[in-house]
């Protein structure tokens, strides 16, 4: 092998599977072969944690993740010359730890060459108050809500079922091999794992999530917008049971109002003498609209 068969610029991207085939290249295989062996990267094959070392003028970065059960490695061939000492860090969103657009660009491909498998589901996750977080608390807070959403994640998928931060304060989780029984387990064990960090850092944070498979859909642009669609189709029910919930808190303050003015109205008027089963009948209306509108608001 000569060394200019190893001489281009730029970063390399390979897509390959365990028997070692290519799946995607950004150069041609023969010379795609010609830096698998070059640079011993088929001897340094991630068996758990994603792999990094320097070979000769090129730092090398090597992940795994699954689909339908079958193992696939992104390898990222960065020469020393681009300036970038750990280029395979694009994959890994820097907020949440979990995998990048850039990532989820790499295996969007290959993961649609596999959507006739049965019980591929995909969640698509939206923070709903985000705005309202970073116009009250500032910009900091937000990367927060960011990356408390991004570790909820992490701590509820499988390691073979792949989150990204799909963009701003969305997300996806692929589920592979997944019914959607299991999928709404897994959206719980996602909220679950986010209340109890927003009570640890005493921030509110709501997510909104959408659904979508491949059982009706075989083309990942699909079912990503069914999962929108879904996703929207509960924050908009959100809105509108707050919308009734506002109403209903209106409908007892008024209530509470109106009691309160009977009750202070028998105690000023002297002419009119209640009994005390009368007043404590009243309070006890009194309190417990209270109690009600403690308990909605």
């Amino acid at each position: 092998m000569y060394k200019e068969d190893l001489e281009i610029n730029g970063i390399i991207q390979i897509i390959m599977n365990q028997e070692h085939r290519i799946y995607y290249s950004s150069i041609d295989n023969k010379r795609t072969y010609n830096y698998l062996k070059k640079l011993k990267i088929l001897e340094n094959l991630p068996i758990d944690l994603r792999v990094q070392y320097a070979a000769g003028d090129n730092f090398i970065g090597i992940d795994k993740f699954y689909i339908c059960d079958e193992l696939y490695y992104i390898i990222i061939i960065n020469p020393k010359s681009s300036k970038c000492c750990n280029c395979s860090k694009t994959l890994i969103d820097d907020v949440t730890g979990l995998y990048s657009r850039s990532y989820w660009e790499q295996i969007n491909s290959e993961i649609n060459c596999h959507l006739s498998f049965k019980d591929l589901s995909l969640i698509l996750i939206d923070i709903d108050n985000l705005k309202k977080i970073n116009d009250s608390y500032g910009h900091l807070e937000g990367d927060k809500a960011i990356k408390v959403v991004g570790q909820a994640i992490q701590k509820s998928i499988r390691k073979e079922d792949i989150g990204i931060r799909y963009g701003g304060d969305e997300f996806i989780v692929l589920l592979l091999s997944q019914d959607k029984n299991t999928v709404d387990k897994v959206i719980k064990r996602i909220r679950r794992q986010i209340y109890k960090q927003t009570v640890k850092e005493n921030i509110d944070i709501q997510i909104s999530a959408g659904v979508a498979s491949n059982n009706d859909f075989y083309n990942m642009e699909d079912i990503i917008r069914i999962a929108d669609k879904n996703l929207y189709k509960e924050k908009k029910m959100k809105k509108s049971e707050k919308r009734e919930k506002m109403d209903t808190l209106k409908e007892l303050k008024e209530q509470i109002e109106v009691m309160r003015d009977e009750l202070n109205k028998q105690v000023i008027e002297k002419d009119k003498v209640m009994s005390n089963e009368e007043i404590l009948e009243l309070s006890q209306k009194l309190e417990k609209l209270i109690v009600k509108y403690l308990k909605d608001a």
